[in-house]
């Protein structure tokens, strides 16, 4: 996991999917071969409504589950108010939903980063560089998934 909190530059760099879906464009995310969930989580020392948009490693259809990863661990601001108000609002392109998150085990969490990763290693790469996080093979990327925030979200019963 990254140790530094982003820099102004990163933080902005990760925050244009969430404007770019703001002005009317979500989903635009798969043509790059992203898969994108925006979150809408209450602020837990300000009680407003926080917006992020996080990867998608893989939707699980048959679960209807979203596996989620934080690239700054618990450390991310999206995870501390979901910690603090485990309800939230989710949208998976056009679908919305009230959502809730568990976090996944570490030995789940370095497997399926592999699994990711075999099936998308230019923007894998690119977004594990992003987030300041190197690796050379896959024993390495495990180890690293290990130490990653990975989360289940699952839509809560209507």
């Amino acid at each position: 996991m990254n140790k530094e909190r982003p820099n102004l530059l990163l933080k902005f760099f990760f925050k244009v999917p969430l404007f770019i879906h703001k002005i009317g464009f979500g989903g635009w995310e798969r043509l790059i071969g992203a898969e994108w969930l925006l979150i809408t989580t209450v602020g837990r020392r300000t009680g407003k409504r926080r917006q992020a948009m996080v990867d998608v490693m893989t939707h699980d259809g048959q679960t209807d589950t979203y596996y989620i990863l934080s690239a700054y661990g618990s450390r991310a601001d999206w995870f501390r108010n979901i910690q603090s108000n485990p309800h939230f609002e989710a949208e998976a392109g056009r679908r919305k939903f009230r959502a809730r998150a568990v976090v996944v085990s570490n030995e789940e969490a370095g497997e399926m980063l592999v699994r990711f990763h075999r099936l998308k290693p230019a923007y894998t790469r690119a977004v594990m560089k992003a987030a300041g996080m190197k690796f050379n093979d896959e024993n390495d990327l495990r180890s690293l998934g290990r130490s990653l925030l990975l989360m289940a979200v699952t839509p809560e019963p209507s």
